[in-house]
């Protein structure tokens, strides 16, 4: 399929790359790294994301050229790419609408739960990181890494293997690290921007999350709630929530952890981890169509925060009553 695409991507002059919303280092590590590839093979790109850039990734070089999607899609423009998305409604609102009767859309991910949505799809199930298969698809079709497409891969890899601690850790992973570092990667300096600083607001995000989280079922399951409105009075945003779940999940005796937030548009956003090999949160999330891998997977439900809440929690309890 690595051909396949190459050849595509060949017959085509513009090409523009998108990635979910809210997206996490894997999604703009990918979408950084495709585009400033393609840009290398004489193309014209855009990148896009609905959220833009968090701040903790900012720093990667060609980061500011991920905007917005334009009110209008560009006449030129000839062939779609979304990276790191599972189903086509994660690219947002605007988008999903702005760009579903696009006649070319390639959808390149390694989300097992993956819709497989487009007409083209490179999708390896189970992979380490969607940066992991741009890693080696880059590398098949002959592309020179530079110092920006090796942080830009490297930060996707590092933080979708939770810094390679997580099980999707192999040893051809640790031997594609080894290569972006020979191709540039300052380690210390980016795992210094990416896991040693954070705003003063994340910290009071967390410092809400431990003051009222709660731990349950002998302690193999620990879960917080943000109400509505909970952002404002803590003058938070909606970047220094993500990752929350990363602050129960690391509680000993955990073996699954939930984060229940109030989105005030009518939806509920949960995510979910699991350290318990022996339960997929893909599978619960996909009761309520959600989606993602066994270990990580996330949820956006309709209704009340409490009722959503106790359906997914109630799930959950099922798996540790097996």
């Amino acid at each position: 399929m690595y051909e396949q695409l190459y050849s595509r991507i060949q017959q085509c002059s513009t090409i523009a790359v998108t990635s979910h919303f809210r997206p996490d280092g894997d999604a703009v590590g990918s979408t950084l790294a495709l585009g400033l590839a393609l840009q290398a093979m004489g193309k014209k790109v855009y990148l896009w994301n609905e959220d833009g850039v968090p701040v903790r990734y900012a720093f990667l070089e060609g980061a500011e050229l991920i905007a917005p999607l334009p009110q209008e899609v560009p006449a030129d423009l000839e062939m779609l790419i979304c990276v790191d998305t599972g189903d086509w409604k994660r690219l947002g609102d605007r988008t999903q609408v702005q760009l579903a009767d696009f006649p070319l859309i390639v959808n390149i991910d390694h989300h097992g739960s993956n819709s497989r949505y487009g007409h083209m799809q490179v999708i390896e199930p189970e992979t380490a990181a969607c940066a992991f298969v741009l890693f080696k698809m880059l590398k098949a079709w002959g592309i020179s890494l530079n110092k920006a497409m090796a942080d830009a891969l490297y930060v996707g890899i590092s933080t979708d293997t939770g810094s390679f601690q997580y099980g999707s850790t192999t040893p051809e992973v640790m031997h594609a690290a080894a290569e972006l570092l020979e191709a540039g990667v300052d380690v210390a300096d980016v795992n210094r921007r990416v896991y040693q600083e954070v705003p003063y607001t994340s910290l009071l995000m967390q410092r809400e999350v431990l003051n009222h989280m709660v731990v349950e079922a002998d302690g193999m399951l620990a879960h917080y709630s943000m109400p509505a409105g909970r952002k404002a009075e803590l003058a938070v945003s909606l970047e220094d929530t993500k990752d929350l779940v990363d602050v129960v999940r690391v509680l000993q005796g955990v073996r699954v952890a939930a984060i229940f937030e109030d989105l005030e548009d009518g939806r509920i956003r949960v995510s979910l981890r699991s350290k318990d090999p022996g339960i997929s949160v893909a599978a619960i999330a996909e009761q309520f169509g959600g989606g993602g891998h066994a270990m990580a997977s996330g949820i956006r439900m309709r209704g009340g925060l409490e009722h959503c809440r106790e359906q997914v929690l109630e799930a959950i309890r099922k798996e540790f009553a097996v």
